[in-house]
């Protein structure tokens, strides 16, 4: 357990725009810094980070809160795990205080998931490095495909070795639970209840997230006899491969740098145009694009060239996947390579500014490229030539952006001989199918129960008892907008009778009591607990109420006062151009 004194030195040196920028590609507006939220699909940028305040929030989906909430939510880690994160990120040293048996037992299953693949990826390295049979097969298979020593260490590739449980021995042998091992995916327990690991024989790419921890591996194969060349880790609470994007974590910083990313099919393809100096370069792991995928190549950059090889099967998997990249709103080059050549063997033959003047001179944009590939494929056929404006006109709908769809309608009108008008209404007429889809999935089907006034009075899970209704919940967040803002501050002084001396009465002290008179509590639990807290609190040396909840170890605590704080702060000034908090401190016991 991390002692009091070492969580407050984290809380101080963690700052928010240093801990959200390595995720998040931020720009500054004004006195703070927007970027798109990594929280939901966002399109536009709505996650706001404040400097000053040292807190993030998103006025789209309400996510946000300090540093550490930040890391616990994006890296799904608990409080304590997000302060040894911070502590590594500012050489912060770690001072432990002795655990109960019960808060020892308190390790969720994906911070020890987590543990056991770090474990592995280093028993992996170690095998290739440090055995005999690492070195004659793993590190020969490197060597052979041209991969120096630095590349093989900095993206932690190793080997796994030839035998049934060599892995799961050395792991149990470490004290490793054998339920995080197969959970993991590292082992596979048949039904005869035998158990053997999965990647015997492989050389081993360990998959990292944004953070760099391993989250899964891809396993190759080096014999001939083996059915499946690769082998990935299973689906698992950590590991899930629509969500992930090989060589992210290494890539992360060049794609913002460039203000590009290069999307490529496999690992092999990402580690040699590392090599070859080019670094802002991931791969899909030779599955579609997901959305997930897309999202997360987003947060970085809006422009993307996909490299595939230049025979026909590359053509055509340059078209699949591209449509939910364009409906993304990025922007999209292609780039075909010479014939008989793939992203690997092409940057083995290239530096990086050799590669960046042959991407320069053959990437097309993906429109342009779409059209000129389906026209050589309709030639004179009436039938085919039907089904490719359609298809282009598909494509086009997709275009979030109006003056980017417009160009792309006149461009393809000249091309296809198509009156431009008539492609217009044709892409507008499949824009309102594409919104109706959307809205059956946003909007309950009829079968769901309105939401009504009913609805409201029903209790939710975190409430009491107490009858709620919308009016209610907007009085309950004013009355604990000022107890978040200004609980320590004094609202008046009184008399005390027995000592004929005055004392203070403090905002938070005063809204306590006020209703515990007419015996009234906060139908919402964390609402009423930050009152509770307030109050016990509120005449203590430096308590500080926005900066206390804000802070707060409970994440739904500290999001309900970043919201509350951010009202002010961070929206519009043109909305709150007449409430100044200047004003509201100078008469806070008539607002309160």
């Amino acid at each position: 357990m991390i002692d009091d004194a070492t969580i407050e030195r984290i809380k101080s040196a963690a700052q928010i725009y240093d801990v959200v920028s390595d995720f998040v590609n931020l720009r500054k507006r004004g006195v703070n810094y927007v970027g798109l939220c990594p929280f939901h699909e966002d399109t536009s940028p709505s996650f706001y980070v404040s400097p000053a305040k040292n807190i993030c929030k998103c006025f789209a989906c309400q996510e946000g809160g300090t540093a550490i909430h930040f890391i616990m939510k994006h890296e799904n880690l608990s409080y304590t795990d997000a302060l040894r994160y911070l502590a590594k990120k500012y050489s912060i040293e770690i001072k432990e205080v002795v655990m109960s048996d019960e808060q020892k037992q308190i390790r969720t299953d994906k911070e020890s998931m987590f543990i056991l693949n770090g474990f592995a990826q280093k028993t992996f390295a170690n095998n290739l490095f440090d055995t005999e049979e690492g070195q004659a097969i793993g590190l020969s298979y490197f060597r052979e495909r041209g991969f120096r020593e630095d590349i093989i260490k900095k993206f932690g590739l190793g080997y796994s070795i030839d035998t049934w449980d060599a892995f799961l021995k050395e792991a149990e042998k470490s004290g490793f639970n054998r339920s995080y091992l197969e959970k993991t995916g590292l082992v596979v327990l048949r039904d005869d209840k035998s158990i053997f690991d999965r990647f015997r024989g492989r050389v081993m790419f360990p998959i990292y997230t944004l953070s760099g921890k391993v989250v899964g591996f891809g396993g190759r194969t080096l014999r001939k006899e083996d059915k499946a060349k690769y082998v990935n880790s299973p689906e698992s609470e950590i590991y899930h491969k629509s969500d992930e994007l090989y060589g992210i974590y290494h890539a992360r910083q060049a794609i913002v740098k460039q203000d590009k990313c290069f999307l490529v099919e496999g690992y092999t393809d990402v580690i040699s145009m590392h090599q070859a100096g080019i670094e802002n370069v991931v791969a899909s792991s030779g599955t579609a694009l997901t959305l997930g995928q897309i999202r997360l190549i987003h947060r970085f950059t809006k422009n993307v060239t996909v490299l595939y090889d230049g025979d026909a099967a590359g053509i055509k998997a340059a078209i699949r996947g591209i449509d939910l990249l364009l409906e993304y709103g990025l922007n999209i080059k292609i780039v075909l390579l010479p014939d008989g050549e793939d992203p690997d063997s092409f940057a083995k033959k290239q530096n990086a500014e050799s590669f960046s003047t042959y991407i320069i001179e053959n990437e097309t944009d993906f429109i342009r490229f779409k059209v000129g590939l389906l026209i050589k494929e309709a030639q004179n056929d009436p039938a085919k030539k039907v089904k490719m404006i359609e298809n282009i006109v598909d494509t086009i709908a997709l275009i979030p952006e109006e003056i980017a769809r417009l160009v792309y309608i006149k461009e393809c009108s000249s091309v296809v001989g198509m009156p431009e008008a008539s492609l217009a209404r044709n892409v507008a007429r499949k824009r309102q199918e594409i919104w109706k889809d959307k809205k059956k999935s946003l909007y309950p089907d009829p079968e769901t129960p309105e939401v009504t006034e009913d609805y409201y009075s029903q209790p939710k899970q975190g409430q009491s008892d107490v009858i709620v209704n919308k009016d209610l919940i907007q009085y309950e967040e004013s009355i604990l907008y000022y107890l978040v803002r200004y609980g320590e501050l004094t609202l008046y002084k009184e008399a005390n009778v027995d000592t004929n001396e005055e004392k203070e009465v403090k905002v938070a002290e005063y809204i306590f009591n006020e209703l515990k008179i007419d015996e009234l509590q906060f139908s919402n639990s964390s609402y009423q607990q930050i009152l509770e807290e307030g109050y016990s609190k509120c005449n203590t040396t430096d308590f500080k109420a926005e900066y206390y909840f804000i802070n707060h170890s409970d994440p739904e605590i500290s999001r309900i006062a970043v919201n509350l704080s951010t009202q002010i702060y961070i929206e519009s000034k043109v909305h709150f151009k007449n409430r100044k908090q200047e004003d509201e401190s100078e008469k806070l016991k008539e607002l309160i």
